[in-house]
């Protein structure tokens, strides 16, 4: 299942247009994270009947941990570069076929930022990839547009051979505790100080989410941590 994920928009009518482009398609899992209004009849007129019922049927959830938690691949939309961001970037056309790969292993998220200021670092590095729009120099699209161009691209992917099939990637929410039991082994061993960990947890996020790590792996990547902080507490003895 792949769902559409818009964190905080601000206009319903922009949420309605997004419904529209997402049912031209055949995308009908919608998300809002936070949104700044409730849904009306602008939002409901912007959709037309036609796609009324993803607007009926679409989640209003208080965090993007909510919209994410149980995600096994998540895309990220950006209209520009962002300094220092190591991640995967493609453009639609370039990454539509993986999100078809890994519609066949658990929920994907096609997450989309505000209209004003779109996504920040903190909600990219949520993404296992960026996603980047070519334009012709003004980069500047509407919420509904970039929801229609990265739908059609998705679309598209989906009309060829299902591809082989490949081990499920963890889900978000286990990637999350792997990555908090990291960065409270990271600061126990000194690797890095509170004013540098935010740069080497996103290089660590980074590397993780290109491994596309299964939750088997995860659990044992979380069992060599624990481990390794339990043996420094007791002075490097026996394993328990």
């Amino acid at each position: 299942m792949i769902r559409v994920v818009l964190v905080e928009p601000r206009e319903p009518r922009n949420v309605g247009a997004a419904a529209r482009a997402m049912k031209n398609f055949g995308l009908e899992g919608l998300v809002l994270v936070n949104p700044e209004r409730p849904l009306d009849e602008s939002a409901f007129r912007l959709a037309t009947r036609g796609a009324a019922d993803v607007l009926e049927r679409a989640r209003s959830v208080n965090t993007l941990d909510e919209a994410l938690v149980d995600t096994v691949y998540v895309v990220a939309t950006s209209a520009r570069a962002r300094e220092g961001y190591a991640g995967e970037v493609f453009t639609p056309r370039q990454g539509a076929p993986l999100v078809h790969a890994m519609t066949g292993q658990g929920p994907v998220a096609l997450l989309f930022g505000r209209e004003n200021f779109g996504l920040s670092n903190e909600e990219l590095d949520r993404a296992h990839a960026v996603w980047r729009i070519p334009t012709g120099g003004y980069a500047s699209l509407n919420l509904a547009q970039a929801v229609l161009l990265v739908a059609y691209e998705v679309f598209l992917a989906r009309a060829d051979p299902a591809p082989a099939d490949r081990p499920r990637p963890a889900a978000a929410g286990e990637l999350e505790r792997l990555f908090a039991d990291l960065e409270a082994y990271l600061i126990e061993i000194q690797y890095t100080d509170v004013h540098r960990l935010e740069g080497a947890m996103r290089a660590f996020r980074r590397m993780a989410h290109r491994a596309l790590l299964t939750a088997g792996e995860v659990q044992r990547l979380r069992g060599l941590l624990r481990q390794s902080r339990w043996a420094i507490s007791h002075g490097g003895g026996e394993v328990e």
